[in-house]
């Protein structure tokens, strides 16, 4: 029996899925503990006034910064999660009547997310917030240089206040208490796609049919066929729903994965916790706080 209306409205995502994020770090931080590889024994003391990870090569793919996926996913994820987002917003078949209104809610619901996003990581009326929260905890850019005697070059970095600027500077962002923006930036994404997905193909025209389903059903149909059972699509426009599906699926995967090895190799336990709790009420203000301030749902939509 195909869904009432009233019945698709009032499902609902998994509650179970925010627990894949703890249990993600949880996992990581685990094996950063009892792996040799990643906790490697104290090395030889270097020369005095010589930081100890001056020279340290990477002890795998994923610890250093460079990786491929680090620097051409993680470093531009919010394109990759827009990318996503569009793809699919435009293959989304929502009945006419709910068209409009569809299309504005997720437009505002991306708004907010992005904002959360660009607010935290990029820009808070100067310095973003999570280095905002480091320099107020102690943290400074200092330089990376050494001389001959193996002493710091006294460059005057002290006045820079965001990471990015002391990295450009050739400075090290040390001391303070550093909100994991790896952690909240994953989080954020995948999230924000899983359940713009879920509200996307609970709007559709047909929700109960997969866009997989959809495609071959439209294989075989002609156009006064497709018309007769209520404007179904039409092949090409099936299949380019399948595959922006495919490609947020790639786009979270990839989410998921950077996410484990930013819990192994990168942050303590307290600073990818609060990345996670940043980016779990960004989240919930935007899907779940209609839940209990029915306007605010009548205004952006939710789950």
């Amino acid at each position: 029996m195909k869904p009432s209306p009233t019945n698709m409205g009032q499902r609902r995502p998994s509650p179970y899925l925010p627990l894949v994020y703890p249990l993600i770090l949880v996992l990581g931080s685990f094996y950063s503990i009892i792996s040799p590889v990643a906790f490697p024994p104290p090395a030889a003391p270097l020369a005095a006034g010589l930081a100890s990870d001056l020279n340290a090569p990477s002890t795998n793919y994923f610890s250093g910064k460079k990786n491929v996926f680090n620097l051409y996913f993680v470093k531009i994820g919010w394109f990759w999660t827009t990318l996503a987002f569009t793809l699919l917003q435009f293959t989304t078949r929502p009945p006419p009547a709910n068209t409009q209104k569809h299309y504005v809610q997720a437009t505002l619901r991306y708004l907010l997310i992005t904002l959360s996003w660009y607010l935290t990581t990029q820009w808070f009326f100067g310095p973003a917030l999570i280095d905002r929260s480091f320099t107020i905890t102690g943290g400074h850019c200092e330089p990376q240089f050494y001389n001959e005697a193996g002493l710091q070059e006294t460059l005057d970095l002290k006045f820079i206040s965001s990471g990015p600027a002391c990295k450009s500077a050739g400075g090290n962002w040390r001391g303070g208490y550093d909100i994991s923006g790896h952690v909240f930036m994953l989080v954020l994404s995948s999230a924000f796609l899983l359940y713009e997905l879920y509200i996307a193909d609970r709007h559709s025209s047909h929700p109960s049919v997969s866009p997989q389903a959809a495609a071959r059903l439209a294989h075989d149909m002609t156009e006064e066929e497709r018309k007769a059972v209520g404007g179904w699509e039409s092949e090409w426009i099936a299949t380019v729903r399948v595959w922006s599906r495919y490609f947020l699926y790639l786009v979270v995967i990839l989410d998921l994965w950077m996410l484990m090895m930013t819990a192994i190799w990168f942050h303590t336990w307290l600073e990818k916790v609060s990345g996670l709790i940043l980016a779990g009420s960004t989240v919930w203000g935007t899907y779940f706080l209609g839940d209990i301030a029915e306007g605010w749902k009548t205004i952006v939509g939710g789950l």
